[in-house]
């Protein structure tokens, strides 16, 4: 756990049309977490994950961030703190990849175009850092869903938040980007302190770069803890519904989960 508590749930319950998908979810998150959130498809991962950005308002004071209910706190101020980013993000109007980037600097600054050099040193740091260097004036809807993805992560990355919520951050990236965006995050976590919270259904790349695994199902949280704690394999077969084999990967010395019929 980190030193302090960044973000905090408490007794969450949230339902769609009377059909529940969060039952009393309580959770905290401390600064400089790595947090691979888990679980089958319908298990309330992405739910949660919206609820801890605010675009799911509570209709009473559950979740705090810095010990401030989020229904207190304004949108702008919000997203200094926390970066968000969903499965899917689409655009109405057509923007280059620089303006994406620079979406991401929207909070800091005074006016939508007024870019301080701070500003312009931390775009040209993250479209680096996520190798979208050399197409920043290529327009974002003709590029692939990889460079998409990596293009977005850079943007929120570049609010400089202290809490990062990523929706499937790598499904639509090949295995080198794959790794390349884990570790990214990981040196974010361990340099800048940044907590990272993923939901993902790579589960072997959460438990080899996460230090905390949350499985979910049935919106209940079924395991919280280090990855050789939620990784068992009596609570895996019972969630996923499926026989699975798990050994140490001898290249990372991280637990590796094949499932099996």
């Amino acid at each position: 756990m980190g030193l302090q508590n960044i973000l905090h749930i408490d007794g969450l319950t949230f339902a769609y049309y009377d059909e529940p998908v969060l039952q009393d979810i309580s959770l905290s998150f401390g600064s400089s977490e790595f947090v691979g959130i888990i679980g089958p498809n319908g298990a309330g991962k992405s739910t949660l994950l919206k609820h801890m950005a605010g675009v799911l308002p509570c209709s009473e004071d559950r979740i705090f961030l810095e010990n401030i209910s989020l229904n207190r706190i304004a949108r702008r101020k919000l997203a200094r703190t926390i970066a968000y980013l969903p499965q899917e993000v689409e655009f109405v109007f057509s923007f280059s990849v620089d303006e994406i980037l620079r979406m991401g600097r929207y909070p800091h600054t005074k006016g939508i175009r007024i870019y301080s050099q701070k500003d312009e040193n931390i775009i040209d740091h993250v479209s680096q850092m996520m190798d979208v260097e050399e197409f920043r004036i290529r327009n974002f809807s003709d590029l692939s869903g990889g460079e998409k993805q990596r293009v977005l992560i850079g943007s929120a990355l570049a609010q400089e938040p202290k809490l990062v919520l990523l929706d499937e951050p790598t499904s639509a990236l090949d295995l080198h980007h794959q790794l390349g965006i884990y570790q990214i995050l990981r040196a974010q976590q361990q340099v800048e302190g940044l907590t990272v919270v993923v939901v993902t259904h790579d589960i072997n790349l959460a438990a080899q770069f996460c230090t905390r695994m949350i499985l979910m199902d049935k919106g209940k949280i079924i395991g919280d803890g280090p990855p050789d704690q939620v990784l068992k394999f009596q609570t895996l077969q019972e969630v996923f519904g499926v026989k699975v084999y798990i050994d140490i990967n001898p290249m990372t010395d991280s637990l590796y989960i094949l499932p099996y019929g």
